[in-house]
This record gives structure tokens, C-alpha cells and sequence, in this order.
């Protein structure tokens, strides 16, 4: 029977998800167990990482219940992953920067008390916990947050999932995406980039084969101040968002995790990051992008559409 393409929509780690799967609508059962399969192991995930479940493993790492003992092959590989995009942002990609959730409030135009401030900055610092490749041990006052990896890890997880039963996939987990086969016909997906100051409307239409696709931005979560706004992408170094820095980026890649990683970076780095223009920089890793802006000029490596 001719596959149709069906769709499961569902909020999970904090947002809204999105399933696009080509199927065989002569086969309910077996479709209903396959969309069952891939919402149990996101909630899995979850539950795993999640900062807001205190039974969560990241929560017990946090409380130091997991100082030096012997991690999982999937912690560790994280854990891995996060230390080499670590090095490879110049330092600025650090998981301890959460805590500075305690300071920044963006429910009110106000920035963080220096002082309140000060005392946090102490606790934030990747190379000042120990992490060994098998056993991590926090110092007191440090927290991880795996904000920045956990969803795009999702996605890729729920690819593989979708590739070991041979069909074609689209998964959304707020904005994070990741597809598994091109669309019958070997068509290319179709995904949109958001306007960063028009949020509502799509500055582009990209097309996507198989891999992962993830953006950043500083219109997700902002305050502004005097005129001036302040994102959600705080640098470790500082404790307060980038200056100047992009205003937008949506990056293509194999996976869906090193797609959001290195938009993260690109977003934290301002305007400069390994002595050269972030332009020059994301040119240099050889990842297709596109990029927007202060000024709202787009520039990158990925065709758009129209």
C-alpha cells in the first residue's frame, strides 16, 4: 500500500514535538506501536536528564551522589562530546553556566545584581570539575545543565530508531530536527528559519535531506535594558549574553546534536572567536549555515529556497 504521512504532535522536555512519519495506513497497529516506541524513548531521555526531576540522574549528579563513580556509556558520551565542543569554542560551550538561571530573570526588564552575580561565577567552569572519560566530580556549589545537548541528542536517538525500522522521518523537538530518509519520490524535506525579529513569519525555506538541522537566536529569551537586548546564551566567562553577536544562525549537519552545538557557539562567540569573524570561523569548519545579523543581513553556505 502506498505509504501516507502521518503525524504525532505532543509537548515533551519543555516543548512542543512534532513526528512526520511516511507509513503504511493498511498497517494501524503496527504504526501506533512505532510512534509509541519513539514518544517512550524521548520520555526516557527525559526523565534521565531532566534538571526539573529531582529523581533524574543529572539531578543526583548534581548532588554530588555521583562523584567518583563509574558513569553510563551514554552519560559518558555526552559528557565526551559536551569537553570536545568545549575545546572547540574556545571555552565559551560550558554545561556549568545553568546555576546562572538563580541571577537572570527574564520575566522582568532588570539585569542581575553584580554582587549576586559575583558570588555564582566561582562555581562556573568546565575544567574546574573532574571529569576523567568514566567518573566526574563536582566541586561544591557546581551544577550541570544539559540544556544544550539533550534535544538534539533526542532527536538523533529517535533517527536511529526510524532508520532501524526503514522508514522515512521527520522529528521536531522545538525547532531541533533531525530526518532519517528523504520523502517518497526522493524528495528533500522542507523546514523554515525563523525571522528573528518577526518571530511569526519565516525568513527562509530550507530543504533537508538526511542529517539534523538546528538554529539559535536571541529572540527565544531576551530581556531588554536601556535599549539594549540580552539573550538567553550566556558566556561563562562573563556571566551576561554576547555583544554584538549574531542575531540568528540555523546550521545543517550529520547530526542534529553537532548542528545545535555549533550554533550555540556561533551565537555565544559575538562577533569574533578564534581570532577571526564568526563568518570566518563557521566558513573554516566547513558546515553549511545561514546566518542573520545585528544589522539583519543574511550570509551563509545553505541555498535557500525562493
Amino acid at each position: 500500500m502506498t505509504p501516507v504521512l502521518l503525524k504525532r504532535r505532543f509537548k515533551a522536555m519543555g516543548g512542543p514535538c512534532e513526528l512526520n512519519l511516511w507509513l503504511d495506513p493498511g498497517e494501524p497497529v503496527a504504526n501506533q506501536a512505532l510512534f509509541s516506541q519513539l514518544e517512550s524513548e524521548l520520555g526516557r531521555l527525559e526523565a534521565k536528564y531532566s534538571r526539573f526531576q529531582s529523581h533524574s540522574l543529572l539531578s543526583q549528579i548534581n548532588r554530588g551522589e555521583w562523584n567518583n563513580r563509574a558513569l553510563d556509556a551514554e552519560t559518558c558520551g555526552l559528557l565526551n562530546y559536551i569537553d570536545h565542543c568545549f575545546e572547540l569554542s574556545c571555552k565559551l560551550f560550558d554545561p556549568t553556566v545553568g546555576i546562572l538561571r538563580r541571577v537572570w530573570d527574564y520575566s522582568r526588564s532588570e539585569l542581575p545584581d553584580p554582587v549576586a552575580l559575583g558570588r555564582l561565577m566561582p562555581s562556573i567552569g568546565w575544567p574546574k570539575l573532574a571529569w576523567t572519560g568514566h567518573h566526574l566530580r563536582l566541586l561544591p556549589g557546581m551544577e550541570l545543565d544539559f540544556g544544550g545537548v539533550v534535544k538534539e541528542f533526542a532527536v538523533d536517538r529517535l533517527v536511529v530508531i526510524l532508520k532501524q525500522q526503514g522508514v522515512s522521518g521527520l522529528v521536531n523537538l522545538a525547532g531541533d530536527i533531525g530526518t532519517s530518509a528523504l520523502q517518497p519520490g526522493d524528495r528533500p524535506w522542507q523546514v523554515a528559519m525563523r525571522h528573528p525579529r518577526h518571530t511569526q513569519t519565516a525568513l527562509a525555506t530550507l530543504d533537508l535531506a538526511i542529517g539534523g538541522l538546528a538554529g539559535s537566536g536571541d529572540y527565544e529569551r531576551f530581556i531588554t535594558v536601556a535599549g539594549r537586548r540580552y539573550s538567553h546564551l550566556l558566556r561563562p566567562d562573563t556571566g551576561f549574553p554576547p555583544v554584538d553577536g549574531l542575531a540568528a544562525i540555523t546550521v545543517l549537519a550529520d547530526s542534529c546534536l553537532m548542528a545545535g552545538s555549533v550554533a550555540t557557539i556561533a551565537m555565544l562567540a559575538g562577533p569574533t572567536l578564534a581570532e577571526q569573524t564568526v563568518q570566518a570561523w563557521l566558513d573554516e569548519i566547513n558546515i553549511p549555515y545561514l546566518a542573520v545579523d545585528q544589522t539583519l543581513n543574511v550570509f551563509g553556505s545553505i541555498k535557500v529556497n525562493g
